[in-house]
């Protein structure tokens, strides 16, 4: 009997992450972020439109936007061509995310409902330091 898989995993490429000021002005600075990490990816564009939703998101939603805060990029690529980015935010009264639909009038509230329709997978989950938000795009 052998303790070695008869297919050995292979390591996964490392995690990229970066911190960013809870500012407006850091969306141009992460989608530049997630677009470096992900230059070969055929649905870079997807990534890098949603990651900007999820950033805008914890600066206009959570205690990221407030004076001195911040948040926390995550981008992981994996060999079966999945790429999953997580925002880490500060956190908000809100405990749970929800998705709506907006009017066609609407200026505000497509952030999530767009993270749903072009993601293959998404969630988020709340923690001590504040709340994770996460998508996945198969390429």
């Amino acid at each position: 009997m052998s303790l070695h898989a008869a297919h050995p995993l292979q390591p996964t490429p490392p995690a990229r992450a970066r911190w960013f000021p809870g500012r407006p002005e850091s969306i141009s600075e992460v989608r530049r972020f997630v677009s470096e990490e992900l230059p070969d990816r055929p649905r870079q564009d997807d990534a890098i439109l949603l990651t900007s939703e999820l950033a805008t998101n914890a600066i206009e939603h959570t205690r990221s936007g407030q004076q001195d805060g911040g948040f926390l990029v995550v981008v992981e690529r994996t060999y079966t061509e999945v790429v999953r980015i997580t925002v880490h935010d500060s956190g908000s009264r809100q405990e749970t995310l929800y998705v709506t639909e907006p009017g066609a009038d609407d200026e505000h509230g497509r952030g999530l409902f767009i993270v749903d329709a072009l993601a293959d997978r998404w969630g988020s989950r709340n923690g001590w330091h504040g709340r994770e938000t996460w998508f996945e795009i198969d390429n």
